[in-house]
C-alpha cells in the first residue's frame, strides 16, 4: 500500500537553481573532434582489451548495439553496418574532460564535477528569467571552444535536474530543459520509473515497488519516514528533493581514497615470475598517480584471479593487504611489499586472468618537497611518524629521486626510466607485453608532441 503525506512546495524569487551538464556519447564525441567525417556514422568505443562495447553514436544506439556488449558477439553486425571501432583512449578523453570542465568557470564559479563527462553548476545569482538562455548560450560556447556537444538539464534540486537533463538529451532539440514546480511537474514524474530517479539502484526500486512505489511523482508523495525504513536516509532526501527542497549540496573535488590499477592478461598466465612483471608495472603505475596527486599511502591491497567465465577449469581468487610503518610514496618500496603479499597467495596449480594493486589509506604530503598542492586536493594534513624511524635524511634523498624519476617521465616519454622487475627482455623492457590491448586505438592529439593533428 502507497501511504501518502500532504506537503507543500514552496516557490519563490530567490529559488535555488542547480544545472547538470553532461557530454552527449562522450568518448565518441572526442574522437569525432579531431575526425569530422566521423559525423552522422555509427561509432562503437570499447573498453580496457577491446573486450567490451562502452560508448556509442546514436547512430550505433539505432542498429540495436547494446551498452556493455562483448564486441566479439556483434561483430558481424558492426561489419555489416560498417560501424567505426575505437579503442579507449584514455589520455585524449581525460584531457578534454579537462577542457569542457575548465569551460564552466567562464559561467559560474560553483561547479562539482560528478564525473568525466558531467558536472553539476549552481546557478546562485543567475536571474530566474533569462536561466534558459544563459545555459543556451553556455551549450553554444563549450561546442565551440571544445566541439564536444553537451545537454544540460536546470531544477531546483540535483535530483530534478539530472531528470531534467535525461529529457534534454532525449526529447529536445536545443538540448536544454528547465524543470520548475508547475501543473508539469506531476506529469513528468509520473512518466518516470522509480529506477530511472538518480541514487535508486535497482534493488532498492523492487523494494519500493513492494509498497506501491512505481514512479516518481509515487515516490515524491510517499511518506518520508516509510521510505526511510524501507531503503535509508538517502532515499528520504530523494523524496524532498523531488518535492523541489534542496537536501544535497555541490561538493568540493576531494583527493582520491584509493588507487587502483588492474588489467586481465592477453593470455592466460601461470609462472610467479610473469605475475611478478606484471604486478610490479601496475604498482610503478599507481605510485606515479600517487604522487601526482601530491600523495601517500598508508598500505596496498594485492589480488589475483582466475577467469570466472572458464567454468570447466578450477577457479582461484584471492589477496593480501600490507600496512607500512608509516605513509609513503616510494615505488621501490611498494613494488618489494607487492611481491611479499603476492608471494603468500600465489598457488601454482592455477591459470591466471588478473592481477592488480590498490593504494589505501592516502594521505596528503605535509612536507615543502613539492612547489604546491593541487587546488583539487584538500589542504596537507599532519601525519603520525614512526618513533622508530631514523632514516629520515634517507627519507628525503628517497623523495628527490621519486621526483626526478617522474620529471624525466614526463619530459621524455612515460617509461623511459623503469624498473628492472616490471621485465627486461636483450637489455629492453618489455613494453607491450602488460600494456592493454588497443588495437583500434586513436592517437593523442592533445598530450602527445608526436600525435599532433596535421592539417593538409
Amino acid at each position: 500500500m502507497l501511504w501518502l503525506l500532504p506537503y507543500t512546495l514552496y516557490v519563490n524569487c530567490f529559488i535555488k537553481l542547480y544545472a547538470l551538464v553532461d557530454c552527449n556519447n562522450f568518448y565518441v564525441s572526442c574522437e569525432r573532434v579531431f575526425n569530422p567525417s566521423l559525423n552522422r556514422k555509427p561509432v562503437v568505443v570499447l573498453s580496457n582489451n577491446d573486450g567490451c562495447i562502452i560508448a556509442r553514436s546514436n547512430e550505433a544506439k539505432a542498429l540495436d548495439i547494446p551498452m556493455g556488449a562483448p564486441v566479439h558477439l556483434y561483430y558481424q553486425l558492426i561489419k555489416k553496418n560498417n560501424v567505426v571501432i575505437y579503442s579507449s583512449n584514455y589520455a585524449l578523453y581525460g584531457d578534454m574532460s579537462s577542457r569542457v570542465m575548465s569551460s564552466f568557470n567562464y559561467f559560474t564559479p560553483e561547479v562539482e564535477i560528478y564525473s568525466i563527462d558531467e558536472a553539476f553548476l549552481g546557478l546562485n545569482g543567475f536571474d530566474n528569467k533569462i536561466v534558459y538562455t544563459k545555459m543556451l548560450n553556455m551549450r553554444k560556447k563549450i561546442y565551440q571552444w571544445t566541439g564536444i556537444p553537451v545537454s544540460v538539464g536546470i531544477g531546483p534540486t540535483k535530483t530534478l535536474a539530472k531528470l531534467a537533463n535525461k529529457i534534454a538529451k532525449k526529447h529536445c532539440e536545443k538540448g536544454v530543459y528547465r524543470i520548475t514546480l508547475s501543473d508539469h511537474l506531476p506529469q513528468i514524474l509520473s512518466n518516470c520509473r522509480v529506477e530511472d530517479i538518480w541514487g535508486i539502484s535497482k534493488g532498492w526500486g523492487v523494494r519500493l515497488k513492494k509498497i506501491g512505489v512505481h514512479n516518481a511523482l509515487q515516490l515524491q508523495r510517499a511518506n518520508t519516514h516509510l521510505i526511510r525504513q524501507c531503503i535509508s536516509v538517502v532515499g528520504e532526501r530523494i523524496v524532498y528533493e523531488l518535492r523541489g527542497i534542496p537536501t544535497l549540496g555541490l561538493e568540493k573535488v576531494s583527493r582520491k581514497k584509493t588507487i587502483t590499477v588492474s588489467r586481465s592478461f592477453r593470455k592466460m598466465e601461470e609462472d610467479l615470475s610473469s605475475l611478478k612483471e606484471a604486478l610490479a608495472n601496475y604498482i610503478s603505475r599507481a605510485a606515479e598517480k600517487l604522487r601526482h596527486q601530491k600523495g601517500l599511502c598508508g598500505g596496498l591491497y594485492v589480488f589475483i584471479s582466475t577467469n570466472k567465465f572458464k567454468t570447466n577449469k578450477p577457479q582461484y581468487i584471492n589477496s593480501e593487504v600490507i600496512i607500512f610503518d608509516e605513509p609513503i610514496n616510494d615505488t621501490v618500496i611498494m613494488i618489494s611489499k607487492g611481491f611479499e603479499a603476492l608471494q603468500k597467495i600465489y598457488r601454482s596449480k592455477y591459470s591466471y586472468k588478473k592481477i592488480g594493486v590498490t593504494l589505501i589509506d592516502l594521505k596528503i604530503h605535509n612536507i615543502n618537497l613539492f612547489n604546491n598542492v593541487s587546488p583539487t586536493v584538500s589542504e596537507p594534513c599532519l601525519i603520525q611518524g614512526n618513533l622508530f624511524n631514523s632514516n629520515k635524511d634517507n627519507q628525503k634523498k628517497t623523495n628527490l629521486c621519486m621526483q626526478l624519476l617522474d620529471d624525466i617521465n614526463l619530459k621524455m616519454g612515460s617509461g623511459t626510466l623503469f624498473y628492472g622487475s616490471q621485465g627486461v627482455e636483450n637489455d629492453k623492457r618489455i613494453l607491450n607485453k602488460w600494456k592493454i590491448r588497443s588495437q583500434y586505438k586513436s592517437k593523442s592529439y592533445t598530450t602527445n608532441w608526436n600525435d599532433l593533428l596535421e592539417v593538409n
